[in-house]
């Protein structure tokens, strides 16, 4: 006589991952009115939590516009605003930044494309700042669609709804191990649960998943300071060469560090000298650092997000590779995902997770 099989929770959908990209889904997912359980180890440090959730309209030294900010800034900002409306909560804020030139090299390219690639985003007032607490003797300008998550409070507000809902779960699942699958379903037989499909949202832990090991992920650690500067009383985010951020009360955080040699989360005397050094450049003011901390952004090659599902077990998603620009961007990619589950959109080739996966032996 046969034993009667365990009865197993069944889901629309299990997340693994409550960063920031699984955390856009989940809530994307239950507001379309799947199942879903959200799946997370619970770690202190993760490219999310160190994140300083910035959303920067113009970066880098080409001053070249964030990719589809047009399209991605108003729908992150409808979401956050629903989100914090739903939690009771604020997270989420739409502020100007300010952009210190550091070379004539940067005010020449201001010059060329102010004009004519973002005249909308920018402005120039007088003062630019505050002299006594910044050098600003080459100038620069303020971004006018700037925006800046608080990542812990979002994620943590997050958990916590997932939680009340019971569609949260802190284990940390071995892919190797813990999935078994049948013709039309993924089970985690050790917490007797199954769903219709898994989607993976680690980041950079992907690395060591035997279903990603094919994704060409080229990884890149980021360090971020967070610094007391007594009479410092500027809001906006100022750029040059490094970020700093206000964060609360006289506490500030600045960053970031870019190695891609050294792929951990341990913070180096060598990531905060290179912070301070460029801080100083800018900052007349004193500070000191309270804290430093580290994590490895999930960067893929192409620098375009991956998501879709694998060819040789179709039960199993991937929803990855935001890097640094997860704030802006998993919102309106969220959305967009679920569109191409519901099969209301077809899924971009650029963005599709079976052309990077290699099925050869």
């Amino acid at each position: 006589m046969s034993l009667p099989k365990p009865t197993l929770k069944q889901f629309d959908y299990i997340i693994v991952g409550q960063g920031l990209a699984g955390t856009a889904l989940g809530w994307t997912l239950l507001n379309r009115g799947f199942s879903v359980l959200v799946i997370d180890r619970c770690e202190q440090t993760t490219s999310s939590n160190v994140a300083a959730g910035l959303i920067t309209p113009i970066t880098g030294q080409r001053l070249v516009v964030s990719w589809r900010l047009d399209e991605f800034l108003p729908f992150a900002t409808d979401f956050y605003r629903r989100i914090e409306q739903e939690t009771d909560a604020r997270f989420f804020e739409l502020k100007p930044m300010l952009r210190l030139f550091s070379s004539e090299q940067e005010q020449k390219q201001y010059r060329q494309r102010s004009q004519t690639h973002f005249p909308e985003l920018v402005s120039e007032p007088q003062p630019l700042a505050d002299e006594r607490a910044f050098e600003m003797s080459r100038g620069g300008f303020e971004m006018t669609q700037g925006g800046q998550l608080d990542v812990p409070t979002y994620l943590r507000v997050s958990r916590e709804h997932f939680s009340e809902q019971n569609c949260f779960l802190e284990v940390d699942i071995d892919p190797a191990s813990d999935l078994e699958f049948e013709s039309d379903r993924a089970i985690l037989p050790r917490w007797k649960i199954t769903a219709d499909r898994i989607i993976f949202c680690e980041g950079i832990h992907s690395q060591q998943n035997p279903w990603f090991r094919t994704v060409p992920f080229e990884g890149a650690k980021g360090e971020v300071l967070t610094l007391k500067i007594p009479g410092l009383t500027e809001r906006r985010v100022v750029h040059r060469g490094v970020w700093l951020a206000h964060w609360k009360d006289d506490l500030y955080r600045a960053g970031s560090t870019y190695d891609r040699e050294n792929l951990n989360c341990e913070p180096t005397i060598v990531g905060r000298e290179e912070i301070c050094a460029r801080l100083v450049e800018f900052l007349k003011l004193p500070f000191e650092v309270v804290d430093h901390r580290a994590a490895v952004r999930p960067v893929i090659r192409g620098r375009l997000p991956i998501m879709g599902f694998h060819p040789a077990q179709t039960k199993i998603g991937f929803f990855n590779g935001f890097a640094s620009k997860g704030s802006l961007q998993t919102p309106w990619m969220a959305d967009y995902f679920v569109n191409v589950l519901e099969g209301k959109q077809s899924l971009d080739k650029q963005l599709d997770l079976s052309r990077k996966i290699d099925l050869s032996p």
